[in-house]
C-alpha cells in the first residue's frame, strides 16, 4: 500500500503550488465587508474537494487517497485574497471512504495546510446504480458534507450538497455535478480595530464536468473542470479503490 502516500503527496503538491499560502495576509487585510466574499471563495474550494462521481462504492467497497480543488482566481469582491496578490489557490485533502449497505457511502477527510487544520466528512446515497443490462444509463447519487476549518486568524464551518450523474463506461467514466455550498467565516484576529469577532455567511453554486479514469486495477484518477460561483477552476482526485 505504499502507493497511497505517493498519491497523497502528488495531489497535495499540486494544490499547494497554486499559491504558497493564500491565507498568510488575512489578519492584515481583512475588513468587515471583506469577510463574506472570502467565505464564498473558501467554501467553493472546500465544496469542490468534497465532490465525487455519481456511482457509490458499494459494500464492501473502499477508497483512499487525496483530493484537491483549485480556483483560478479569487472573486472580484474578495479583497483579502486579491489585495494579497493571490491568483490561483486551492485546498488539498486526504480522504477515505467506505461502502455500506443500502447504497450508502461514508467519507471522511482532512488536512493540515496553510497554517489551518481542515477536517470533515459526509454521506453519499446512490439514488440509481446501473448494472450490465442498463449500463447506458447514468448512475445518480446525492451527497451532503460538512467541514470545519481552524486557522490562527479565522475559523470556518462549511456545508455542501451535491447531485451527480456518472456513466459507468469501461476505463473512462464521465460525470456531471451540481453542488451548493454554505460557508460561515468568523474572524479571530485582525489588525483593523473592531473586525475581530466578525462573522459572515456566503452561499455559492458549483457545476462540474469531468471523468473518473481507471487506467490500472484499483487505481482511480478523477479530474473535472468546475465553475464555482461563476469562476473557473478544476477538481482532482487520486487514490486506490476496491
Amino acid at each position: 500500500m505504499k502507493i497511497i502516500p505517493a498519491l497523497v503527496a502528488a495531489l497535495t503538491l499540486l494544490a499547494s503550488s497554486a499559491h504558497a499560502d493564500p491565507f498568510s495576509d488575512f489578519q492584515t487585510r481583512v475588513r468587515t465587508d471583506y469577510v463574506k466574499p472570502f467565505a464564498l471563495d473558501l467554501g467553493g474550494v472546500l465544496g469542490g474537494a468534497s465532490a465525487h462521481t455519481g456511482r457509490t462504492l458499494g459494500m464492501p467497497g473502499f477508497w483512499a487517497g487525496a483530493v484537491a480543488a483549485v480556483q483560478l482566481r479569487p472573486d472580484r469582491d474578495d479583497r483579502v485574497l486579491r489585495d494579497a496578490g493571490v491568483k490561483a489557490f486551492g485546498v488539498p485533502l486526504i480522504e477515505a471512504g467506505v461502502g455500506l449497505p443500502f447504497k450508502i457511502d461514508v467519507i471522511v477527510h482532512g488536512m493540515s495546510a496553510y497554517g489551518a487544520s481542515i477536517y470533515g466528512g459526509g454521506v453519499r446515497y446512490g439514488v440509481y446504480k446501473t448494472d450490465l443490462v442498463d449500463t447506458f444509463l447514468p448512475n445518480v447519487s446525492l451527497s451532503v458534507f460538512g467541514d470545519k476549518v481552524n486557522h490562527k486568524y479565522f475559523s470556518a464551518t462549511h456545508a455542501a450538497a451535491n447531485a451527480v450523474a456518472t456513466w459507468n463506461l469501461p476505463i473512462l467514466k464521465p460525470f456531471f455535478l451540481a453542488g451548493f455550498d454554505v460557508t460561515e467565516v468568523k474572524v479571530g484576529a485582525a489588525t483593523t480595530p473592531g473586525v475581530a469577532g466578525t462573522k459572515a455567511t456566503a452561499r455559492g453554486s458549483r457545476f462540474s464536468v469531468g471523468a473518473d479514469v481507471h487506467p490500472f486495477p484499483f487505481l482511480s484518477l478523477r479530474g473535472a473542470y468546475t465553475l464555482r460561483h461563476g469562476l473557473p477552476g478544476f477538481d482532482l482526485g487520486l487514490g486506490v479503490q476496491f
